[in-house]
Formats: C-alpha cells, sequence, structure tokens
C-alpha cells in the first residue's frame, strides 16, 4: 500500500503517519507501510554511426549499438557472461567528448566495445576503414590454424566464424606451413565432445562454468598456439547445464553429442516453447522437422532462464516418443464410441449434476494443464455446475534435484498457474486432492473427472487408485497418456501434449510463459481448451471466452500485454528460416 499523502497547494511536502501518533488519530487513520519507490536509472545519450541512442549508465557500447540497429561482431563477448575481452573482434572508433578542448578526441586505437561504458556525448563509427582492416586481422589469426572443415561441423549455419569470415575477410590463406594440430573428438562428460583444432579460446565455456554453474570444471591450460580447453584433472564436466557450453560456443569446438549428425540446421523449423521439466518453466524453442522435435534450445527470458536451460529440458522431448497414448476416445458399455458420443455423455452428466447433487461432483486437474484451459474447467465446474471439490494433482515425480542455477523441487511446470486460474477447492467446504481421496473411497462422490496421468503419486500407488475409483459411479478422464486410470476409466478422451497445441503456463515466481504448437497432433487427440468449449455446450453451460485469445484477456494473459508487461522470452525469427541462427539463448545477426 502507499501512504496515505496530502497533495493541497499549501503542504509543502508529502506527510505520512509516524509511530508515536495519538490513538485518538491512529483511529482515524491507521498506520500503513511506505512502499519503495524504484528510482530512476540514470541514462547518457551517445551517437552510433550518426544514430543518437539513450542508454542507462554503465552500458557497454556494445549493447548501446544494438539500440541503434548496430550489431558490433564480437566472439567472446556474451551478455549473460562477465566481460574478458580476448578475442578483439567487437573493436570500433569511439571518440569521447573533451569538455575543456569542447571536442570530441580521437582515440589512439580501436577500442574494445564489450568493455567501454556509455557515455554522454561520446561519437561510435562501427565501420571505418582502420576498424573493417583490423576485423579482417583478427579474423586472418583466427582462422590461421582453423581446418575449416565446415562440410562435417555441426555448428555449420550458425557459425559466428563462418559468417564473420563472410562478411570481414573472405581472403585466400597466405600461410603454406603445416597447421598446428590439437586434440579432437575429446570427450567432455556423456553429452559434449570437443574439437581443439576448431577452438578460438573466446573463454566462452571457462566463464560459464565459473560464474553460471560455479563448478569450475573447465580451464584452458598451455600456451600461444598450444592452448586449448580441458576438464580439470580428476574431475568430471556433469553439471546439469553442460549442454550451454555449445550453445554459447561461437564455433564447433564444442558439440553435443545427443545432435551430432542428426540434421543440418538449416532444415530445422522453430517454435517457441516452455520447458515444462519442472516449475522454473525456462522459455525454450523446439527445433522440429517433418513431425519430429530434432532439438531444444534456450530461448532468452530475463528474470526467468536468462539465456540457460538445463540438460533435463533438453531431454523432455523424448519423453514424448516413449510415452503410450490412448488410441481414440472411448465409452464404458459403448463399442466404437465416437469423441462426440463420450462428450455428449459427459455434457448430460454435468446438466444432471447442475440440478441435483453437485457435492459429489470432482474435478482432479493436471499441473500441466495449461492456465486456458485450467481457467475454463474451474469456470464451467466450479461457477457453471457450482461444484466445489477442485484439485490439482502431481503428474510428474522424476527429475533433477534442486539448485540454485534453475532447477526446482517441483517437476511440473503450471501447478501454482493451475490453481490460481481455477483448479482449487470452493469456499464452501471444497476438498482438497487428499479430501477427494477421502470422499472417493467413502462413495461419496459420483463423477470425477481426472485431467492427464500421474494420479497413483498422490494417492499411494496404482492399488490404492483401483480401490477408491471402484466406488465412483462415473471416472472421467481426459489425457495425453496411459496411466492407472485409463483402464479403469468409464470414458476417455484423448489430449494433445504439450508440443501439439498453445497455451501458457506460471512458473513458481509467478511469470507467465507461453508455449505454442510445434508438432501436428495424432487423428483424434483434442485440444484441451476446445474440448471443454464442447463438453459446456453438451450440457447446456455458458462458456465465458469462445477462444485462447479472449480467455488470455480475461486471465490478462493476452500476448501483448504479456510481452509488454511480463518481459516474455524475447526470440524473433527472420522470415526465411533458413537464415537462423541460434547462439545460446541470443539471435545474434
Amino acid at each position: 500500500m502507499t501512504p496515505s499523502t496530502c497533495s493541497c497547494p499549501d503542504c509543502s511536502s508529502e506527510r505520512t503517519m509516524s509511530d508515536n501518533a495519538t490513538s485518538e488519530s491512529a483511529s482515524e487513520k491507521p498506520e500503513v507501510a511506505v512502499e519503495p519507490t524504484a528510482p530512476v536509472p540514470e541514462t547518457v545519450t551517445l551517437s552510433i554511426d550518426g544514430i543518437e541512442v539513450t542508454v542507462p549508465k554503465g552500458t557497454k557500447v556494445i549493447e548501446a549499438a544494438k539500440q541503434a540497429g548496430k550489431v558490433i561482431p564480437h566472439f567472446c563477448y556474451h551478455p549473460g557472461l562477465p566481460v574478458d575481452g580476448n578475442c578483439r573482434m567487437c573493436i570500433a572508433d569511439v571518440r569521447t567528448w573533451n569538455p575543456r578542448a569542447e571536442k570530441h578526441m580521437p582515440a589512439r586505437r580501436p577500442a574494445v566495445t564489450c568493455w567501454v561504458d556509455a557515455e554522454d556525448n561520446m561519437q561510435v563509427f562501427t565501420d571505418t576503414p582502420e576498424v573493417l582492416k583490423s576485423r579482417a586481422t583478427v579474423m586472418e589469426f583466427l582462422l590461421l590454424n582453423h581446418p575449416v572443415d565446415c562440410p562435417i561441423c555441426d555448428k555449420a549455419g550458425e557459425c559466428m566464424l563462418q559468417d564473420y569470415y563472410m562478411l570481414h575477410d573472405r581472403q585466400r590463406s597466405e600461410v603454406r606451413d603445416e597447421k598446428v594440430h590439437k586434440p579432437r573428438l575429446v570427450p567432455f562428460g556423456d553429452r559434449i565432445l570437443y574439437n581443439g583444432e576448431r577452438c578460438i579460446l573466446c573463454s566462452r565455456c571457462t566463464r560459464f562454468t565459473e560464474h553460471v554453474t560455479g563448478t569450475h570444471e573447465l580451464g584452458i591450460v598451455n600456451r600461444g598456439d598450444r592452448a586449448i580447453v580441458e576438464v580439470v584433472e580428476g574431475g568430471d564436466f556433469a553439471n546439469a547445464y553442460t549442454d550451454n557450453v555449445a550453445d554459447i560456443c561461437p564455433v564447433g569446438a564444442l558439440t553435443k553429442t545427443d545432435f551430432r549428425f542428426k540434421k543440418r540446421v538449416w532444415f530445422l523449423k522453430h517454435t517457441e516453447s516452455v520447458c515444462g521439466g519442472c516449475s522454473r518453466t525456462c522459455n525454450t524453442v523446439v527445433d522440429h522437422d517433418r513431425e519430429e522435435i530434432i532439438r531444444i534450445m534456450p530461448r532468452e527470458r530475463p528474470g526467468v532462464n536468462d539465456f540457460w536451460i538445463c540438460n533435463e529440458g533438453r531431454d523432455l522431448y523424448k519423453e514424448l516418443a516413449a510415452t503410450e497414448r490412448p488410441a481414440a476416445a472411448s465409452l464404458a458399455g459403448k463399442d466404437q464410441a465416437s469423441a462426440e458420443d463420450v462428450i455428449a455423455w459427459i455434457g448430460e452428466g454435468l446438466a444432471a449434476h447442475k440440478k441435483e447433487g453437485r457435492e459429489r461432483l470432482a474435478v482432479i486437474g493436471s499441473s500441466w494443464m495449461s492456465n486456458e484451459e485450467a481457467w475454463l474447467l474451474g469456470h464451467l465446474v466450479g461457477k457453471g455446475v457450482k461444484g466445489q471439490h477442485l484439485a490439482v494433482k502431481t503428474d510428474r515425480v522424476d527429475g533433477y534435484p534442486a539448485d540454485d542455477v534453475l532447477h526446482t523441487d517441483d517437476h511440473n511446470p503450471n501447478r501454482l498457474g493451475a490453481s490460481a486460474s481455477g483448479i482449487a477447492p470452493g469456499k464452501k467446504d471444497g476438498k482438497d486432492l487428499a479430501g477427494i481421496l477421502a470422499a472417493a473411497q467413502a462413495g461419496e462422490i459420483d463423477t470425477l473427472i481426472v485431467w492427464g496421468p500421474g494420479l497413483a503419486h498422490d494417492w499411494g500407488g496404482d492399488d490404492a487408485v483401483a480401490e477408491a475409483l471402484a466406488k465412483v459411479a462415473r471416472v472421467i478422464q481426459l489425457t495425453d497418456a496411459v496411466d492407472a486410470v485409463t483402464p479403469l476409466a468409464h470414458a476417455v478422451i484423448p489430449l494433445r501434449n504439450w508440443a501439439e497445441r498453445d497455451g501458457t503456463w506460471t512458473n513458481v515466481d509467478g511469470f507467465h510463459s507461453r508455449f505454442k504448437k510445434a508438432l501436428r497432433p495424432p487423428k483424434g487427440a483434442w485440444d484441451g481448451f476446445e474440448l471443454l468449449l464442447a463438453i459446456a455446450d453438451a450440457g447446456g453451460l455458458k462458456s465465458p471466452a469462445k477462444n485462447l485469445r479472449e480467455a488470455r484477456k480475461k486471465l490478462k494473459q493476452d500476448p501483448e500485454l504479456q510481452a509488454r508487461e511480463f518481459l516474455d522470452g524475447r526470440f524473433e525469427f527472420p522470415g526465411n528460416q533458413t537464415g537462423f541462427r541460434h547462439l545460446g539463448g541470443v539471435l545474434e545477426t
């Protein structure tokens, strides 16, 4: 709350209640806490290639240039790592203002823009002949011993060395001597292979293990043209975030064993998504081709995952292929029932509960359902039928342990969002998950709707689930995976999984993230939101929204509003998908 103040012209300043106020005045105006006001950041204004930009004080010139639409070439710099400044590729002509001489003073040599802070009245020139010549010299030096094996390199197509050669060098090598050879195909743990001949010693990988994971597993050894990256002696490169070093490697020195020789990047299609491996809900990009997910990459999201994702999140798509899914909709007592038959049966049941016996209806939602699905289901049952027994279950219990980087101890993405969106016990004697189990065991539940798999995790195993459901007259499961409930359910409708539908999740800190449809769903699998609309229509229940856009607006999760207010992950794809380059969560051009 903000303090009570007086803003009339006669008052010289704002006044708040003091701790020693009299009891009489305190009763008239209770004491409140003063909410601190965020300080306005100090800014500086400079020009970059003649374009004036204003940035917060302390911004590096290389970052300020992006606001002017100028991407200064770089290798060692990464916005998620401490500055090192060793590659010398980001040099520019930087001229500072001399107030005594009242003119801009030229630098004696090009400046390293990842090191230099932007200053007022500074002039930066990124494409002068001297700067371009210096960059060409850096490129010639870096390529001196490089094997130039682009045709067999997994990084081809998103390699910064490849691109900068075309932009700043394009010269044949003048060296005729034998190149320096270094170790190749060196395993860094089980997931990464190192090629020392491709390595340009930018130190991104070593800084990642030092400053992000804090594991200090990688270091640069030897000197000069014999220097290489090695795993610390007696150690192993086996932390939960190892694959990030391959993402941020600007060349093909570090490659992932999972992606090695799997697919050329220019064949990949890219869809913005969210990782469901834990309640952090890291923003990701699903790279896919021909209805198959090839890899999952991080997407920048400040305040959530920044530029990183864990190895578990990268492997999550493999569970999709291994999961058994319902083949088609089914209805007990009816052979070859269509989805429409099942929807009509469910709708009739909800309509009956609305008239009588609403206290004998229960809903168990999923911690993987989207906010839009949870909101609509909660509205139909809680407000439409006036049902009170709604709870969210645990779909998934296995996963990496919690840590200080990204992992949480909840291996489900949307427990908070589903509960906040409407899957929560009602105020009038509403039962939670344990209460619904007890009521089912006592024969007090006539209709139980279960969304998704995993009910056995909360209800004590498959036998306990079977015992409880045996006393429920109508068990309805809407799911994308088969589990212990499926063969016991009276009605089953297949759902689409997270890669086959659109939606939003809310993470453990309250940030909303949107995922989009990447794959074509199998025949007969329903979008959860559309299924609920159909059930509402069959049961004569009024739906508060006709589509996801309307639902997001009522949830205040409209995509445009989300990007503006919730800092949704920034990731833009060029119109020509083959021009895509992904470099450690950042789109660099």
